[in-house]
């Protein structure tokens, strides 16, 4: 069976999971613990699909960026196809697989929830698809991909219950401007090789400078959105406490790095993301445990 391995471990990069898993589970366990969720059968459910809906958009982005990830030294190896461990065909094929099993997932969800979720996959397809490729045109790219990365999956997971306070799902929001500023992340990391394969997103159009401002202005949203719903008493105060706790130490060598100034906090951005979901995971996972606990 050696003959397979190198194709498998090719589909396994393929999916690039360690980059979106935790974030999901953020978005999904949010959106349905605002919907009025329980664990039960159907989070899992929802989380499996929004996992895969996620995983399609990473690897159909990969399929159909191959060509130009193949100009770059470090992303021709990341990419398995530029990489020559699978083929577009194979690529294209498991994307296929991907997409049926979503859909059947969502299917099983009720009609609204599988409405949102088909509409996040086709976001995901035109993102990246030649034809269209929404992630080429400026500010499109920033609405495709705080919807099919984020926001949609936010909504589909509060939609199978419903059951949440007024207005409540429009915490999506706050999910929406953290994709926006890692679209926004990702194409000032890739701006150059970008520019070679004849990409012209936001970064590119705005410059340098304005997409920091603009990712600062995201994350500042983002807080505002947080901030509001503290204050409209739909998100416990207490639950601040564990981020507040946890922050330092998981965060406690990055931010030894910026007092050293041996790191920026815009340059050095990505090291802070992993920390950040894990917190997003366990505050999240408190608060269903907590509303679960009698109190007397």
């Amino acid at each position: 069976m050696r003959w397979a391995r190198r194709p498998v471990k090719g589909l396994l990069q393929l999916t690039r999971y360690r980059e979106y898993v935790l974030f999901v589970c953020v978005t999904t366990l949010m959106g349905a613990k605002l919907g009025g969720g329980d664990f039960d059968l159907r989070l899992l459910i929802v989380l499996a699909a929004n996992i895969l809906v996620v995983g399609f958009a990473f690897m159909y982005n990969d399929v159909e960026d191959a060509p130009d990830d193949a100009m770059d030294e470090k992303k021709a190896r990341r990419n398995p196809i530029s990489a020559g461990m699978i083929s577009p065909r194979m690529g294209k094929l498991a994307c296929l697989v991907v997409s049926a099993a979503l859909l059947g997932l969502y299917s099983l969800l009720g009609l609204l929830p599988f409405l949102l979720g088909a509409f996040c996959l086709a976001l995901a397809f035109l993102y990246s698809w030649r034809v269209i490729r929404l992630k080429s045109v400026p500010v499109a790219d920033l609405i495709s991909h705080g919807l099919s990365l984020a926001g949609l999956q936010f909504l589909c997971a509060y939609f199978v219950y419903d059951q949440g306070k007024p207005y409540s799902w429009l915490l999506f929001l706050f999910v929406v401007f953290v994709s926006v500023y890692g679209e926004l992340s990702n194409e000032l990391r890739d701006i150059v090789v970008d520019k070679k394969a004849g990409i012209r997103h936001t970064a590119d159009l705005i410059g340098l400078k304005w997409t920091k401002v603009l990712m600062v202005a995201s994350i500042l949203g983002a807080l505002a959105v947080v901030v509001y719903f503290f204050v409209a008493q739909i998100i416990p105060v207490w639950l601040f406490i564990i981020p507040a706790v946890l922050g330092p130490m998981l965060f406690a060598e990055q931010l030894w790095k910026l007092v050293k100034r041996e790191a920026q906090l815009v340059d050095d951005r990505e090291a802070l993301h992993e920390p950040a979901f894990l917190v997003g995971v366990i505050t999240i996972l408190a608060w269903f445990i907590a509303d679960k606990i009698p109190l007397g």
